[in-house]
């Protein structure tokens, strides 16, 4: 008996160590100039999450805001020695609503710096093959039209239709109009004002650009190359090439 009583005392001495140590820990650090720092300039990086919103049939998805990680930050920046702006972490904040479930309604995603481009290839395997292969060379990342080919460990993503279709992700739509096999299957629906791009000069997707941030192309075997020249101009002015799924999981309707 003795012994285990022993044994417990022992375990309880541990445990208040640990604690009373812990403390003297996060003591010091509230006293450490940089951790000082750090908190000072917190409330400047501090963004506001937005709430989505709907109005009649359409949902405008909210967007994501962030604040400053102060404990995982400060432990980036002792390693340093000093503070540095762009060793700041940051966490997620995500907004108070969200509309999962409701299928009745299009999806207008905001405008922003990320767009998503989306390849109408008429099931052709070398055109599939030729954009996957742009794609991969310029680390990007692709969605397809009323695709029939499968898509693993390819740098396409996710399958959509212009109406519905089993197994896809979501349906497009140039309006305001859902496809009611669309909302009976539970499929998300996107609104994709840019129609099919039947001239590839770089000054059309310089106009759709400015208005959306979908952008669907029906290239052919002897105008593909031109994708890459596409591609790299919107890298070098910022743009965030990213599939449907994480252009509207980005602004957080689900």
């Amino acid at each position: 008996m003795k012994k285990f009583f022993k044994i417990i005392i022992t375990i309880v001495l541990f445990l208040f160590s640990i604690n009373y140590t812990n403390k003297c820990i996060k003591l010091l650090q509230q006293k450490d100039p940089l951790m000082k720092k750090i908190q000072e300039v917190e409330k400047e990086y501090y963004v506001s999450p937005i709430e989505p919103t709907v109005t009649k049939n359409i949902i405008i998805p909210g967007i994501n805001g962030k604040k400053v990680n102060i404990k995982k930050s400060y432990q980036k920046m002792k390693k340093l020695g000093s503070f540095n702006e762009s060793l700041l972490v940051y966490e997620t904040i995500k907004p108070n609503n969200s509309y999962l479930d409701i299928y009745d309604k299009v999806i207008i995603p905001r405008k922003s710096n990320n767009l998503s481009l989306i390849f109408d290839i008429n099931n052709n395997i070398n055109l599939f093959n030729k954009i996957n292969k742009i794609l991969e060379n310029n680390n990007v990342v692709g969605n397809l039209l009323n695709n029939n080919f499968p898509i693993e460990n390819t740098f396409f993503i996710n399958n959509l239709a212009t109406t519905y279709q089993e197994n896809i992700d979501y349906c497009l739509t140039n309006s305001l109009n859902i496809n009611n096999e669309c909302i009976k299957n539970k499929k998300y629906t996107v609104l994709s004002p840019s129609s099919i791009i039947n001239n590839y000069h770089l000054s059309n997707t310089k106009n759709i650009i400015k208005e959306n941030n979908i952008i669907i192309y029906s290239f052919n075997d002897n105008n593909i190359n031109d994708l890459d020249i596409i591609i790299k101009y919107l890298k070098n002015n910022f743009y965030n090439i990213v599939s449907i799924n994480e252009l509207v999981n980005l602004f957080y309707i689900f």
